[in-house]
């Protein structure tokens, strides 16, 4: 795979990520163009052997975002996760991400710590199955997702202290 391949095939799911784990959308932009100019310039290093590409690129990309101390959250992968969750009854949980604007949204997966919003912008941001995030963090698939339902129980907590004060 070519370096315009590799920016055509991962940029977007790159940048939702990045947006996810960056303060503000200047930084998201630059952590996504220094963790594709990392790979990019260590494509001749990639084994196959050690794993697949994918895993190779987004452990680049966790540990660019680990590198800068960068964390938050993409609103729109999120909003679009949460708003799908099922509505057979009124939960807390559903009224809350009903009446949450994307800034409330946003506020709330940045507000998590680190290694919670890592994991929520690898599976919502990235499109990752729990999987490939668990290999992007280093953890196994069954790891993984206990990590992110308590990521997303932090967050569901977060939204709904929110909307509590807002009432």
């Amino acid at each position: 795979m070519g370096a315009e391949e590799l920016c055509r095939n991962y940029g977007e799911r790159v940048f939702r990520f990045a947006a996810m784990v960056a303060r503000a959308d200047a930084e998201a932009e630059d952590i996504a163009q220094e963790a594709l100019l990392k790979a990019i310039r260590r494509l001749d290093a990639y084994d196959p052997r050690r794993g697949s590409m994918e895993t190779w690129l987004w452990r680049i990309v966790v540990n660019t975002a680990r590198d800068a101390g960068r964390a938050a959250g993409r609103r729109v992968a999120l909003w679009e996760r949460l708003r799908r969750l099922p509505e057979e009854t009124e939960s807390v949980e559903s009224i809350v991400v009903k009446r949450l604007s994307d800034a409330q949204l946003l506020s709330g997966v940045r507000s998590l710590p680190p290694r919670d919003r890592t994991l929520i912008a690898l599976r919502f941001g990235a499109g990752l199955d729990h999987a490939a995030t668990g290999s992007a963090v280093g953890i196994s698939s069954g790891a993984a997702t206990m990590a992110v339902r308590r990521a997303l129980r932090k967050l569901r907590n977060r939204l709904e202290a929110t909307y509590e004060q807002d009432t």
